[in-house]
C-alpha cells in the first residue's frame, strides 16, 4: 500500500479495506511501520517498536467483524496497560523498563476492536507535565513546528496521529493529557464521561484519569467508544445508558442547542493568547449559522480548584513512584527523577491528611458547580489551551529547576486553564482542530457536556467537522509529504 494512500484514510476506512480483502493486516502493519519510522526521525515520538507483538496478534487471527480490524495502533508509554509490552513512563526510575502483570480491561477491549499495536509513544515523566520532553527520552516535537512542543502528556501519540503515521492512538487524560496535545498538534482528542470506560484492573477513580484515544476524525472516536464502553469488575458506579450507538449518532445533526461559551477563564483571568478567544468566537459564528443559540456564560469556579486538583493528583503520583522504585530497585532521587518532578514528590510526601480532605472538598464543590451550570446549558465551548505554542526547553521538569513545584504547576496553568475541570467533574470533553493561528500552529476548541452527555458532545463535534472540515490541513511533517 502506498504511503500517500495510507495517510489519507482514517481508521474506519482502513478497516473497511481489510474487511473487503483489498489489503491484509500484515501489509497495513508494514506500511504503518514505514510511516512511523519516516516521521519519527523528525518528531521523536516513539519509545519502542512492537513488531513481534503485532505479528503475534495477526497470527492469532483478525476478526473481520471488528470495527477496526487490522488497523495499526500505538500505545502511550504510561504503564499498566499491556502485558508483554515494556513501559518506562518517561522516567529513569524505570531502569530497563517495567511490565504489567496483566493487561488493562480497556486495552483488551481495544484489541477485541481489532487494533494491532505497532509501537509505544513518549509521555512526560509520570505524566506530570503538559509537554512531552524528558531526560529519559528527550523532546517530542510538534509536526507543525519542530521547535514547538507536541503537548503532553500524550504528546507522542498526538504527534504520530498529526503526522499521518497512524490514524489513531492510545492516550490518557488526568487533567487534559489527551486534549492538550490534541489541540497543539491539530487532531481530535476526546475524554469520555466518568464511568463510561473501564479503568480496571488497577485503576480506581474513573473520573480523574480516563484512558481513550486521539484520532483524526470524530467518527473514529465514536466507533472506539462503541467498542469499549461499559463497566468492569470493581466499579463503584455505572454510566447512564444512551439512545443511539455513537457511530449512528454522529451521522445525525443534533437538535437545536443552548450553548455557553467562554472568552476568559471562569475565575476571571484572561487567556494569555488573544487568538484563543478568536478561535472560540469563530466557532460560535458557525454554531449560530447552524441554528444553535450561543450565550457567553461562566460557571462559578474558583482558581483554587487548580491547586486542589494538583495536590490530589500528586499524592497519587507519589504512590506510582514508590511502587516503581520497589519494582526496579532504583533509588528515588535526582539521579532517577527530573528535578521538578522530584520536588513534586517531596512536596507531596510532606502533605498532611487534613490538606487532602480540604482539596477533596474544593474538587467536590467545583464538580457540583459544573452540574448546576449544565442545568441551564446543553454544552460549553472554550479554548482547549489558553496559550498558543510552547517552545521546547522553556517549561519542562529540568529547566528553571530552582523554582518550587507549586510555581512550576502555576506556570503550566496558562495552558491547562480549562481542561482539568472536565476531569474534576467527570464530564465528557473533546478538543477539535477548528482554528489555525497566524503563526501556523493549530488551536483546539474544547466542547464540554454534562455527565453522560457523551453522545451529544460527539454529535455536535461531527456536525462541526462537516461544517468546518480540517482533513485537508496537513503539517509540514506529514508522512505523504516527506
Amino acid at each position: 500500500m502506498k504511503l500517500s494512500e495510507y495517510a489519507e484514510l482514517d481508521a474506519t476506512e482502513l478497516a473497511a479495506l481489510v474487511r473487503g480483502g483489498a489489503v491484509s493486516p500484515r501489509e497495513l502493519v508494514e506500511t504503518a511501520l514505514t510511516a512511523i519510522q519516516r516521521t519519527d526521525k523528525e518528531i521523536h515520538a516513539v519509545v519502542d517498536y512492537t513488531y513481534d507483538y503485532a505479528m503475534e496478534q495477526i497470527k492469532k487471527g483478525i476478526d473481520k467483524n471488528a470495527p477496526f480490524c487490522g488497523v495499526p495502533f500505538v500505545l502511550k508509554d504510561s504503564g499498566g496497560v499491556a502485558a508483554g509490552i515494556r513501559a518506562t513512563l518517561g522516567t529513569r526510575l524505570s531502569g530497563g523498563g517495567v511490565y504489567a502483570k496483566r493487561g488493562s480491561i480497556l486495552f483488551e477491549r481495544m484489541k477485541r476492536a481489532g487494533v494491532i499495536v505497532v509501537a509505544t509513544t513518549a509521555t512526560s515523566e509520570f505524566c506530570v507535565d503538559s509537554s512531552t520532553e524528558t531526560l529519559r527520552h528527550g523532546p517530542t516535537k510538534n509536526p507543525w513546528n519542530l521547535s514547538e512542543s507536541a503537548g503532553g502528556s500524550s504528546g507522542g501519540s498526538a504527534a504520530l496521529v498529526a503526522a499521518g503515521a497512524v490514524p489513531m492512538a492510545h492516550g490518557s487524560d488526568g487533567g487534559g493529557s489527551i486534549r492538550i496535545p490534541a489541540a497543539m498538534c491539530g487532531v481530535v482528542g476526546f475524554k469520555p464521561s466518568r464511568f463510561r470506560v473501564p479503568t480496571g484492573p488497577s485503576g480506581w477513580d474513573p473520573g480523574g484519569t480516563v484512558q481513550f484515544i486521539l484520532s483524526r476524525t470524530v467518527r473514529d472516536s465514536a466507533a472506539m467508544l462503541d467498542a469499549i464502553e461499559g463497566p468492569d469488575p470493581g466499579y463503584y458506579g455505572i454510566a447512564a445508558p444512551h439512545d443511539l450507538l455513537y457511530t449512528e449518532a454522529v451521522r445525525r445533526d443534533p437538535r437545536k442547542l443552548r450553548i455557553a461559551y467562554m472568552t476568559r477563564t471562569p475565575y476571571g483571568k484572561p487567556f494569555v493568547s488573544p487568538e484563543c478567544v478568536e478561535a472560540v468566537l469563530s466557532v460560535v459564528d458557525i454554531l449560530r449559522a447552524l441554528g444553535h443559540t450561543c450565550v457567553e456564560a461562566y460557571p462559578e469556579i474558583s482558581e483554587q480548584y487548580h491547586d486542589a486538583r494538583v495536590m490530589y493528583m500528586n499524592d497519587g503520583i507519589v504512590l506510582e513512584i514508590q511502587q516503581m522504585a520497589e519494582e526496579t530497585g532504583c533509588p528515588i532521587d535526582e539521579t532517577t527523577l527530573e528535578p521538578l518532578v522530584y520536588k513534586t514528590y517531596l512536596d507531596a510526601l510532606s502533605r498532611k491528611g487534613m490538606e487532602v480532605f480540604r482539596a477533596r472538598r474544593e474538587l467536590a464543590r467545583a464538580g457540583r458547580e459544573m452540574g448546576r451550570f449544565f442545568q441551564s446549558y446543553d454544552l460549553l465551548i472554550s479554548p482547549t489551551c489558553g496559550r498558543i505554542g510552547r517552545p521546547l526547553g522553556t517549561l519542562n521538569g529540568v529547566v528553571n529547576s530552582e523554582i518550587s513545584a507549586s510555581e512550576w504547576a502555576r506556570k503550566r496553568r496558562d495552558y491547562a486553564c480549562i481542561a482539568p475541570l472536565a476531569n474534576v467533574a467527570g464530564l465528557p470533553s473533546i478538543s477539535l482542530p477548528l482554528y489555525m493561528s497566524d503563526s501556523g500552529l493549530p488551536i483546539g476548541v474544547e466542547i464540554d457536556g454534562a455527565i453522560d452527555q457523551d453522545e451529544l458532545v460527539l454529535q455536535l463535534s461531527a456536525q462541526l467537522e462537516r461544517a468546518a472540515p480540517w482533513s485537508e490541513r496537513k503539517p509540514p511533517i506529514y508522512v505523504s509529504e516527506i
